[in-house]
């Protein structure tokens, strides 16, 4: 994240003031019971108080010193995290259709919820951790060699012992940290599907079915989570261990070196604050890396998801004259779906295209969409290899967006009132929306709950047409609404001039096939007049 590398430096400097005021909480110790010491054998307390005055007024900077730090790593962390959204959700945005289909929903909502948890605990704050580690180390080990040189050098050797910690637990927590993305990732499809399918199962009694395999995804996922934990434990545990251990050690040298004479009273008190400052932030050091290097699989999940490969994509041209296909062929795996289709579809003109459900159809539309790229044979604009642009394409299945109604039109565009009515009344929206108390300012709730099936379709029949775009591919757009209302809509769209549609429909009335150009059939991945 290349914009918040400035913010490092503050990070930087408030790390270093706040590890030097710790450091300087021990030399005031020691000088607080050397002046103690001083204060019985000569029966005056002045310069006890003096140094208990000092001290006091400190602590009162120090405290405002970690009250600002925290708060700028939270602003840190805020703005890190903010960037990094942003680039994940613009990045999704950037993946072409095909590329987002192979990868699943499921591993999006994973990666936008459980991913940035994981990198804000086991990255961001590892890493802001790690640097107040290695600058308090510094320090502590700086004003420790000005005391007692010998004891500098135990902890500096004590240190070494947490190098050789994280290479007995990073693979074994990478591969831990890569099962839980995998099984949240696999628990988030049995959400979406106990969520997206509550109205099927409860109409099959399926419940009984379903809770099992919904069970089993939670018995996987915080098996999997237990076990992470399990080998943090076991890290925390080993650390805690031999960090408390060397500092009984250091502070039993402290000791004798004091009964000889070598140091005072008041720094063995000294040398115990600063040898935990150098060992117990060395130990945690090793556990912290462990964790760091577990979220590599989060954060290369995170980037190749953000940065996605830019997609191949055929040159696009406007359409003049023609589109034609040319021996199309397609196959999902290794079942062929469209075989050796050709057809010519005429500028402004309007085709139907009918046939068994699973023949091939709506693969068909998908294609002159450009959502994939045929495996074989040419879709060609006026002669040219290439798709046509200004192309609309119209779902059976049409989403809505927690927003107004005028947005859901206008997809957030600047269109005039009088457009947006126009293209509303061609969809059949006229008298819906008249009806509405706060007509196109009223909210759609979640995917559109308060509208009924077929007024979802004309809302996305109106969105297409409110965008004035030339080339219509409809997909069962009028399949939920009432046969009046559909042979109404649909003679809407047919009537209009200069505009190209190709409607994949299973009703055809024979009102409505004497507005159509030309009725295809398509058969087995085959179409034929």
């Amino acid at each position: 994240m290349k914009k918040c590398r400035w913010e490092y430096i503050p990070l930087i400097i408030l790390q270093v003031l706040t590890s030097a005021a710790s450091v300087g909480v021990a030399v005031l110790l020691n000088a607080l019971i050397d002046a103690a010491q001083t204060a019985i054998l000569s029966k005056n307390a002045g310069c006890l108080r003096n140094v208990l005055l000092v001290s006091l007024l400190y602590a009162v900077c120090t405290g405002f010193l970690i009250y600002g730090s925290r708060r700028y790593q939270a602003y840190f962390i805020r703005k890190y995290l903010l960037q990094m959204r942003n680039a994940l959700a613009n990045g999704t945005l950037q993946t072409d259709i095909a590329e987002y289909e192979n990868t699943g929903s499921a591993s999006y909502v994973t990666a936008f919820h459980q991913n940035f948890s994981l990198i804000e605990e086991k990255v961001l704050q590892n890493r802001i951790f790690l640097l107040d580690s290695i600058i308090s180390i510094v320090l502590a080990v700086l004003v420790l060699i000005r005391m007692n040189p010998v004891i500098a050098i135990i902890s500096l050797a004590a240190m070494a012992i947490p190098s050789l910690l994280p290479r007995l637990f990073t693979k074994a927590m990478g591969k831990a940290t890569e099962t839980v993305m995998e099984s949240t990732t696999a628990y988030n499809e049995k959400v979406s599907d106990l969520l997206n399918g509550f109205e099927v199962i409860k109409a099959y009694n399926a419940a009984g079915e379903i809770l099992p395999r919904f069970s089993a995804s939670v018995r996987r996922l915080e098996t999997s989570k237990e076990h992470l934990s399990s080998l943090m434990a076991r890290l925390y545990g080993l650390t805690t261990f031999a960090s408390i251990a060397v500092q009984f050690l250091v502070m039993g040298l402290a000791g004798l070196f004091a009964v000889k004479g070598y140091i005072t009273i008041g720094s063995i008190v000294a040398v115990t604050q600063l040898t935990g400052q150098v060992i117990s932030p060395a130990f945690a050091l090793s556990a912290k890396i462990s964790e760091l290097k577990s979220a590599k699989p989060v954060l290369e999940t995170l980037n190749r998801l953000s940065h996605p490969k830019a997609a191949e994509k055929g040159p696009v041209q406007t359409l003049k004259n023609r589109i034609s296909l040319k021996n199309i062929c397609f196959q999902y795996g290794d079942k062929a779906i469209l075989k050796q289709v050709s057809a010519v579809f005429e500028k402004g003109k309007k085709y139907a295209i009918i046939g068994k459900s699973g023949s091939g159809k709506s693969t068909l539309l998908k294609l002159l969409a450009g959502y994939y790229p045929p495996l074989d044979g040419d879709i060609c604009t006026d002669g040219n290899t290439a798709l046509p642009d200004d192309v609309a394409m119209i779902h059976q299945n049409t989403f809505l967006f927690q927003d107004s109604l005028r947005n859901n039109l206008t997809m957030w565009k600047p269109y005039t009132e009088q457009e947006i009515r126009e293209a509303a009344g061609k969809a059949g929206l006229g008298e819906l929306i008249a009806g509405l108390p706060q007509g196109l300012d009223t909210l759609v709730e979640e995917n559109g709950n308060n509208f009924s099936g077929g007024e979802c379709q004309r809302i996305a029949i109106a969105r297409a047409l409110l965008s004035g775009k030339k080339i219509l591919l409809m997909d069962e757009a009028t399949s939920a609404l009432d046969e009046q209302t559909a042979n109404a809509v649909e003679r809407s769209i047919l009537s209009l001039a200069d505009v190209t549609c190709i409607s994949v429909t299973h009703r055809l009335t024979p009102e409505t096939r004497k507005q159509y150009t030309a009725v295809f059939t398509m058969d087995a991945g085959q179409l034929r007049l």
